[in-house]
Order: C-alpha cells, then structure tokens, then sequence
C-alpha cells in the first residue's frame, strides 16, 4: 500500500528550534512508515511554504494543485494525506476561510477528476493546528490566529462533502507557542498515532 504524504513545511518536518529539518525518527511521515511497518510505503511530499492554490511571491512556484498531480502519475497511490492551509493563512493571501476551503475543494476535485472514474484513492484531510502570531511571524501571520480555528469548520464540510476523512489538526496539534508555525516533535509522534487507524 503506498501512502502519499502531502503537505507543507510541517510534513517536510521543520523544526520550530532552529529551522532544520527533523530526523527520520522525528517527522510524522515517517514514523508513521514505522509504526505501519512491511507492506506499507510512505510517500514524503512535503514542500515548505506550499499553499493550496496561490504561490507566495519570490518563492516560485508552490502551488499544491500544479504539484500533485506529478506525484500522482509516478505512484499508484492508496492513500492521499493532505496536510495544507496554513501558509494560505499569510495575511499577503487576504484569504477567508471561505476561500481556503474553496480552494481544498479544487484540490481534491482535481483527484478525484485524475483517476476518471477508476478506483480513487483514500483521501484524509488534515486542518491546520491553531497560529500563533508571534515574533518573526507576527505580522506575516496577522489575523491567523482566529482564521484557523474558522477553517477547521469549513475543512470538515468540505471534507463531508467529498466524502473524506477528517481530522481536525486545530484541536489535536500545537504549533510551537514562542515560534508560531511548526510543531515540536512530540506533535509529529501524537499525529503519526492519530493516523494509523484510518491509513
């Protein structure tokens, strides 16, 4: 069964202590690889700075709608985790939840439209832990912080209306208080164990 991890800078593992990326033993892609064990083969596509539709500026191209699809046709994929929202929340965006959910849609409507009526694959989608808008993220962030808990809600209806599975990141996961986005390790370890029954 292959399992694609698709996410931002927390599937890529970017650690809230000094910005490099956690150890394989660290990140929740694979220690969910580990705790699956044989049979099983988990698909890192982490990217930071992803969002779903819109690509930050300077940064070239980060589109999660554009990115997918390459995944796709490389691998026969089981299993789609989306871990995305959260970089769609920078202020620059001037996006409501509204829209981000809008934007999830298209993204797993893009899945589903990929496979043409074949088998599809399981889709899980992951709402963003709460921002903290603190220190260098303080006015990337503005307005983040109430945004997120909003987007929780319109994630699980869109998710309702795909016929997902939902898991709602913003009461299960903390990002990191004193740095604002990226979850410590021990975030990583409680989401590899909250996704192994539905993988």
């Amino acid at each position: 069964m292959n399992i694609l991890c698709f996410g931002d800078s927390n599937t890529f593992g970017i650690s809230p202590v000094d910005g490099k990326r956690l150890s394989e033993i660290e990140r929740w892609p694979t220690l969910l690889k580990q705790q699956l064990g044989t049979g099983f083969e988990v698909i890192e596509a982490g990217e930071p700075n992803r969002t779903l539709v819109n690509n930050p500026p300077f940064m070239g191209d980060k589109s999660g709608i554009k990115y997918l699809k390459p995944y796709l046709e490389a691998h026969t994929v089981d299993v789609v985790i989306i871990q995305l929202g959260t970089n769609d929340l920078k202020a620059r965006f001037a996006l409501s939840a509204i829209d981000i959910g809008k934007a999830l849609e298209e993204l797993i409507l893009a899945i589903k439209a990929f496979y043409h009526g074949n088998a599809q694959p399981k889709v899980i989608i992951l709402s963003p832990p709460k921002v903290h808008e603190v220190g260098s993220y303080k006015s990337i962030y503005a307005g983040a912080g109430i945004k997120a808990e909003q987007l929780s809600i319109e994630f699980k209806a869109v998710s309702e209306r795909q016929a997902c599975v939902f898991i709602d990141g913003f009461s299960l996961l903390a990002a990191c208080e004193s740095e604002g986005v990226h979850w410590p390790s021990e975030e990583h370890k409680r989401l590899a164990k909250q996704l192994l029954p539905f993988v």
